[in-house]
């Protein structure tokens, strides 16, 4: 019981909020450098960047893009001058930035030869240092992993079973 007669278990319980959180969706954000916002905003907000570590948000239903923690400062979807993959409803939706690999054109590949050749590309000009993904990339980061994932569903949905008792001629 509390001073006030009522039950502890009645009392509201504080929700914590994770350090670094987006202020809009409450998920957590991935650090970015102020490069990439610089790189990737209209020119209008380039100068609004400070030179500290920003935060990006990857949750696909939120409009914010970017938020610099403990300000509130945030970059929408519309700040950009390009698309952001993870946050599109519409195609296309890029995943390469740098080399212009989107899901639909790994999925055009995949459905016309049957392989893709885009992470071997990825990877040699990687090599022969032509990646600028901090710059190129809304999150800052290798393109690879978000490549890899999307072909790798591409090529399990190719690969789904017919329900038993469905026949396709």
């Amino acid at each position: 019981m509390s001073s006030n007669g009522s039950s502890d278990c009645c009392r509201p319980v504080a929700h914590p909020t994770l350090e670094g959180a987006c202020p809009s969706c409450g998920n957590p954000g991935k650090p970015v450098q102020p490069l990439t916002l610089r790189a990737l905003l209209q020119s209008h907000l380039q100068e609004q960047v400070r030179d500290e570590s920003y935060r990006f948000c990857g949750s696909p239903a939120c409009a914010v893009v970017y938020y610099l923690p403990g300000s509130s400062q945030i970059f929408a979807r519309e700040a950009l001058t390009v698309r952001v993959g993870v946050k599109e409803t519409r195609s296309p939706h890029p995943l390469c930035y740098c080399f212009g690999h989107s899901e639909e054109s790994l999925r055009e590949t995949w459905l016309s030869t049957g392989k893709s050749t885009a992470v071997e590309a990825i990877q040699a000009a990687m090599k022969a240092g032509a990646c600028r993904c901090e710059v190129t990339n809304p999150q800052g980061s290798c393109c690879l992993g978000d490549v890899l994932r999307a072909g790798q569903e591409i090529q399990a949905s190719a690969f789904q079973p017919t329900p038993f008792g469905e026949v396709h001629c």
